[in-house]
C-alpha cells in the first residue's frame, strides 16, 4: 500500500459533507487528483494517474475520488478479486489534513463496499527504523479506524509490511489469490504473506 500523508483525526470541517465518488480518466477533477497524487508519494512510491487507470483491465481497479461537497479532497485506488478489495493507494490534500477527513472518508469506504473484505498494508512497526514513530501512527490510525490486525505480514520493497483488514476473519486464500493477481497484472512482485514464527527470509 502506498499510503500518502493520512488525514487524522479533529474537527475542522463539517464531516458530514465527506462523500465518496467514482472517477473516470474523463473527469473535469484529474488536474486536482494528479496535483494530489503528486505532493502525497515520492517519486520512488508514486504512480501516474494515467498509469493507474491503464492498469484497470476488466474493471479490477476503482478509482474513488474522496469530495467535500464540490471539492476533491483526496482519492482511495482500490484494487479488486474475489471479495478482496485491496487498499493500494489512499491519499489526502496537503492543505487538507489533519481535520478528520481520513477516518470519515475509510468510515465511507467500509459503506461503499458492504460485501468486500478492505485489506491494508502499513509498514510493520520496528524500533530500528528511523521512521518508526510514524509507522506507529499510521498503524494506529487504522486500527482506530476499525481495521484488524490479522498476524500475517509481507516483505517487499526492502520492508516489512503488517497487513490489516476490515473484518474479523481475514480470508488469506482469498488474499493469495490476489497476490498472484497483483503480479500479473503490475511489476510489483509481492511474495505470499508469513506469519512471524514461521517467516524465513
Amino acid at each position: 500500500l502506498r499510503r500518502g500523508h493520512l488525514a487524522d483525526e479533529g474537527v475542522s470541517m463539517a464531516l458530514s459533507t465527506i462523500q465518496l465518488r467514482l472517477l473516470t480518466r474523463d473527469c473535469p477533477d484529474i488536474p486536482q487528483l494528479v496535483l494530489i497524487n503528486q505532493e502525497a508519494f515520492p517519486p520512488s512510491e508514486r504512480a501516474s494517474i494515467d498509469g493507474l487507470f491503464d492498469s484497470n483491465d476488466g474493471g479490477n481497479l476503482d478509482m474513488i475520488g474522496i469530495y467535500g461537497e464540490q471539492e476533491l479532497l483526496g482519492f482511495f485506488a482500490v484494487r479488486k478479486l474475489g471479495s478482496i478489495r485491496y487498499l493500494a493507494y489512499f491519499a489526502i490534500s496537503q492543505t487538507k489534513r489533519s481535520g478528520g477527513i481520513g477516518s470519515r472518508a475509510l468510515s465511507l469506504l467500509k459503506q461503499f463496499y458492504p460485501e468486500g473484505q478492505i485489506v491494508v498494508e502499513f509498514e510493520a512497526p520496528d524500533e530500528a527504523a528511523e521512521n518508526n514513530t510514524l509507522r506507529l501512527r499510521r498503524r494506529d490510525f487504522y486500527l482506530r479506524n476499525g481495521f484488524q490486525q490479522t498476524g500475517w505480514f509481507n516483505f517487499y520493497d526492502e520492508t516489512e509490511f503488517e497487513i490489516a483488514c476490515s473484518q474479523a476473519d481475514f480470508d488469506l486464500a482469498a488474499f493469495e489469490k490476489f497476490v498472484a493477481f497483483l503480479n500479473s497484472i503490475v511489476p510489483i512482485n509481492m511474495p505470499l504473506p508469513y506469519r512471524k514464527d514461521t517467516a524465513c527470509f
